[in-house]
């Protein structure tokens, strides 16, 4: 990375044709088609996310949809732009914190090809001193957003894999001569203050492709989620396991058991994947054509299949900086399975790296810990199964991974779903006591 503008323009000029070029070309009718696009989507996510949970400013909301009627207009400089409205995006939200970040990316970038440089940036300026602040002044309320988990592991995780991946020479082609802003631009896309897992280092550097197909199905996919979980706050909101305590668990039947864990899991997976699209959504309109990080993940037949379809950007980074560089499936693989989902636990969910505090509580590390050791353990059941199934054969059939319907994958996907579902009891149902939590499943699973 020289700092040269030459890959924006390498990436500009591969660009395929698209329908919004094709549109463009034709003048301003094309344009105003797209305009109309741009502003139901910002529509779409103003409207839709406070439904989802999110906290989308207005003002926000206004600089994303600016910038994307801007990048058609000049796409010689896609990272230029998008980057610009990536900070403003932020700094609508909490102007202290985008102007700490925007500093602490530069620190990196200067840094990059320094291992040590990298590591002391990261180690003081994304750890040592947000928590410390944070922990000072956590009820004043200039300091109370001005970090946060994912912008935390999200700086750790794509600051890290980015130099590996450098360091190993397997960065895509056009990313050593990209410009700084599209450095800037893993941390700076205006998804970031949405849902900021979304990028991985090699994404960004995509072939950009104005897909309004893509756009109108992110808009689709996230309106019918969006829908799901209303309709489950509306007409199932005695289920949910806020108003659960060990005494309601006591005297609740099997079946009403079942009827919570069943929809907190759903509304769960609703959840995070219709917030997690929003984040695509952007990213596909401003012509990153980025694939949902929710691959149909409540049809999985088998926990390791669940898991290729779960938080792809995710696991695509654990895989990167943890099981990998373990061994992945060469040499001890089920070790290297386990310590990866503990990894997770550590690294991405409110463990000691993503807290905002220096203490790690009881809400935390330990049930996250607990959580993702029973993942863990159920995709290791799962391999065992399949090797003792081909043992003996020279070449393993390679797995099936297609979408098709079948007996056999119907019980599959609706044990694989039940097991998941109940070990997100671990981390969902908090009002009730952690000991507490393993005797509702139990009591699930048929014990008195």
């Amino acid at each position: 990375m020289d700092g040269s503008s030459g890959g924006a323009a390498a990436v500009a000029e591969a660009a395929p044709a698209s329908l919004v070029d094709s549109a463009l070309d034709r003048g301003y009718l094309g344009y105003l088609r797209w305009s109309a696009l741009v502003a139901l989507t910002v529509a779409a996510v103003g409207f839709l996310g406070p439904l989802l949970g999110m906290r989308v400013p207005t003002p926000a909301l206004v600089v994303i949809g600016t910038g994307a009627l801007l990048v058609p207009l000049v796409p010689s400089h896609p990272f230029e732009v998008t980057t610009l409205v990536g900070i403003l995006a932020l700094s609508t939200t909490t102007k202290a914190y985008a102007l700490y970040h925007l500093a602490l990316v530069g620190l990196l970038f200067v840094s990059r090809n320094r291992t040590w440089a990298v590591a002391s940036v990261l180690g003081l300026l994304a750890i040592w001193l947000p928590k410390h602040l944070f922990t000072a002044h956590y009820h004043q309320p200039a300091f109370y957003d001005w970090i946060n988990e994912p912008s935390l592991v999200l700086l750790l995780f794509v600051t890290a894999s980015w130099w590996r991946q450098r360091r190993d020479g397997r960065l895509p082609p056009g990313a050593l001569a990209a410009p700084a802003p599209a450095w800037a631009l893993m941390y700076f896309f205006p998804g970031h203050a949405l849902n900021p897992m979304v990028f991985s280092p090699n994404d960004i550097f995509r072939s950009r492709r104005f897909d309004t197909r893509a756009v109108l199905i992110g808009l689709v996919m996230i309106g019918l989620k969006t829908a799901v979980h209303v309709a489950i706050g509306r007409f199932f909101g005695h289920t949910s396991f806020a108003v659960f305590d060990a005494t309601r668990v006591a005297a609740a039947s099997r079946a009403e058991l079942w009827e919570a864990v069943v929809v907190n899991y759903l509304d769960l997976v609703m959840t995070l994947s219709g917030t997690a699209d929003v984040a695509v959504l952007l990213a596909r309109l401003y012509g990153w054509p980025m694939p949902s990080p929710f691959r149909f993940a409540l049809l999985a037949w088998n926990p390791i299949e669940l898991w290729r379809r779960w938080g792809i950007y995710n696991r695509k980074l654990l895989l990167t900086l943890v099981y990998f560089p373990l061994g992945g499936n060469l040499r001890h693989r089920y070790r290297n399975v386990m310590l990866t989902f503990l990894g997770s636990a550590l690294l991405l969910h409110s463990g000691w790296f993503g807290s905002k505090y220096w203490e790690v509580g009881p809400g935390g590390w330990r049930d996250q810990t607990a959580y993702f050791l029973v993942q863990g353990l159920l995709v290791c059941g799962c391999l065992l199964f399949r090797d003792l199934r081909h043992r003996g054969q020279a070449i393993r059939p390679p797995d099936d991974r297609a979408l098709r319907w079948s007996w056999s994958r119907a019980v599959g996907t609706a044990a694989t779903q039940a097991a998941s579902a109940l070990a997100h009891v671990i981390i969902l149902a908090r009002a009730i006591p952690f000991l507490d939590r393993f005797g509702l499943m139990a009591r699930c699973l048929g014990a008195p």
